[in-house]
């Protein structure tokens, strides 16, 4: 049976990537109680959230950039091992193409040929919590994570558009990618000679190449189908949540529905509203439980349930467990883990 993800996904390496980041340059952020196993999934808005934060307190220009530049092979998950164990940057992008979700869910790529240029642009399906930031971000991290792919080796990009207010000072982003930059466009683009194809990735390795394709296609196989309208729904819903207004009729309204049509479209997709909202806070609710600064009474109020009790009673129901004995599994999880780590 396919996992249900509430809205994108992406993997939790990324997530681990941001908290480097965020020891690297001691940024007043509270650590998350959970440890993610290898390729788990991660929300897009959990991760959004977390660079958003990050933004607000990094005083240093170019944050997408600074971050991109901690980035290693492995905050890709299968993906990363995989790219590694190509024998050229042609195979490269096949696979990053045809895989790039279990990495970020978001961002859909495609290859063309213009003149003499290979053009890799990305545009987004879904504009419900896009951003520039995010977006900059990641394919700023891809270039990155490729570069080593094939170091000592550099690619060289002819030029790079990007969907971000043009900064002050260019430099930063024309010197990291190393051409041109054209910002506020409509899509991200690199541009490159087809000679680049040819790059000879130095740790290719077919053996570990083939299973891990087995690997990686099995975990697409488990990633839902594309599904616009299941994405806007949720996503809507938890805007709702924030507003504390989470009755059908407006979300219908926030969708440009009526109230007949969404329940008409929700018995399409063989769910009801009510099995939406439950889901969307039940994953909101993990959410909040590793964020330590929050009690349960915090968490059943940002949940928008009118009584600590009703949430206390829907999260045992969930998960056979209260939201406490919850957080304190997690914690006991992190001590081992930690202590491990120090053996």
């Amino acid at each position: 049976m396919k996992r249900f993800y509430h809205i994108k996904s992406l993997n939790s390496g990324l997530i681990e990537l941001l908290e480097v980041f965020i020891d690297q340059h001691n940024l007043n952020i509270p650590k998350q109680l959970h440890y993610y196993d290898v390729n788990e999934r991660v929300s897009f808005i959990e991760w959004f959230s977390l660079l958003e934060e990050i933004a607000q307190k990094y005083k240093g220009p170019a944050i997408e950039l600074e971050i991109a530049q901690c980035a290693q092979f492995s905050h890709f998950g299968v993906l990363g091992y995989l790219g590694q164990s190509c024998q050229n940057i042609s195979e490269v992008i096949q696979v990053f193409v045809r895989y790039q979700r279990l990495c970020y869910d978001f961002l859909q790529p495609i290859v063309s040929v213009e003149g003499s240029d290979i053009r890799i642009s990305w545009e987004s399906n879904f504009d419900i919590m896009s951003s520039s930031l995010a977006n900059t971000t990641m394919i700023a991290i891809l270039f990155n994570v490729v570069s080593q792919f094939v170091f000592p080796q550099k690619i060289k990009l002819n030029k790079v558009y990007l969907s971000s207010k043009k900064p002050k000072v260019t430099q930063i982003y024309e010197s990291f990618f190393g051409c041109p930059i054209e910002f506020e466009k409509d899509k991200i683009c690199m541009f490159f000679s087809q000679s680049i194809l040819d790059l000879s990735i130095p740790n290719s390795d077919r053996t570990l190449n083939s299973i891990l394709i087995y690997q990686a296609e099995k975990l697409l196989d488990e990633l839902p189908e594309v599904n616009s309208f299941d994405e806007r729904i949720q996503a809507t819903i938890i805007e709702a949540i924030h507003e504390r207004n989470i009755c059908i009729n407006n979300i219908a309204k926030k969708l440009g529905l009526s109230t007949r049509i969404l329940q008409n479209k929700l018995q399409q997709q063989n769910r009801t509203f009510k099995q939406y909202l439950m889901q969307v806070r039940k994953e909101r609710a993990l959410l909040y439980l590793r964020d330590s600064s929050l009690s349960v009474s915090d968490i059943a109020e940002l949940l928008v349930y009118n009584e600590q009790s009703s949430f206390k009673r829907a999260f045992k129901s969930w998960f056979n467990m209260s939201p406490l004995q919850y957080r304190r599994n997690m914690i006991r999880k992190s001590n081992v883990k930690n202590i491990e780590i120090e053996k």
